[in-house]
């Protein structure tokens, strides 16, 4: 599921949104604590020791990891900033290859009727840039599309429904959240005694990320007939801004 055990994740001197992250210009961002992931690494490595696990555990780590870590839903919405161009360039290609139309780099005579899990990887080596995010985007569009498509044999482009889409979009924005996390968690996974606790941890996580973007990413892509790629990314930054807020609200409960 995650990477959790073999992650080296950032440390508290790494700027809070990298350069390749700076799509505004406004630099590596401020409000950066001097050691600002020990609350959200001892509250994940409480979730996963011995006792730990309860659904309030986790959610405290995600309000340090919103408020501290990554430095409040400003700078938590610019650290996502290519995973969020990415997301748009993923939409604008599934909506142009519903519409039986090519992208600016797929043919969809090339992708109808050839394997899936072929047209997957074509899909996103046309998207990606290669940048110090590359490697978690890859990992959430191979995720979003393959649950999008499952059950397709082969590539049907009169078969991709709205509905499709959304939840393409919907899985696409948690597994990068939760890909992301995964990495800044560090040796907090540590802690747990066994590999199934570290499984199951991340599977409550991974709840909790989905049922924050559900709320406030997928309220927004009812009628996605009228947006556009811009839109899509306008929608991810302020869904990330809003999930952040909620989550800090968990430090006060």
């Amino acid at each position: 599921m995650g990477t959790s055990t073999s992650s080296k994740g950032p440390h508290g001197t790494s700027p809070l949104v990298p350069s390749w992250a700076d799509s505004d210009g406004q630099g590596p961002g401020n409000n950066q604590l001097e050691q600002r992931f020990r609350g959200f690494r001892a509250a994940l490595g409480q979730a996963a020791s011995a006792g730990g696990g309860n659904t309030s555990d986790l959610k405290k780590a995600l309000g340090h990891y919103a408020k501290s870590a990554t430095g409040g839903k400003s700078n938590g919405a610019r650290r996502f900033s290519s995973m969020i161009g990415a997301g748009g360039s993923l939409f604008d290609a599934l909506r142009s290859l519903q519409s039986g139309s090519d992208t600016n780099s797929l043919n969809i005579s090339d992708l109808q009727g050839q394997p899936v899990d072929v047209v997957i990887d074509k899909i996103i080596d046309s998207i990606i840039d290669v940048n110090g995010d590359s490697e978690r985007i890859r990992a959430a569009m191979n995720e979003a599309l393959a649950e999008a498509l499952d059950g397709f044999s082969t590539f049907d482009f009169s078969k991709i429904t709205d509905d499709i889409i959304v939840d393409m979009m919907i899985n696409y924005l948690t597994q990068c959240i939760f890909e992301q996390i995964i990495l800044d968690s560090k040796t907090a996974f540590d802690k747990a005694d066994t590999p199934e606790k570290v499984e199951m941890i991340e599977s409550s996580l991974l709840e909790l990320i989905k049922t924050s973007v559900d709320l406030n990413f997928g309220t927004h892509l009812e009628n996605i007939n009228t947006l556009n790629k811009q839109d899509i990314e306008t929608i991810q930054k302020n869904a990330i801004q809003d999930i952040w807020g909620e989550w800090e609200d968990h430090l006060n409960d």
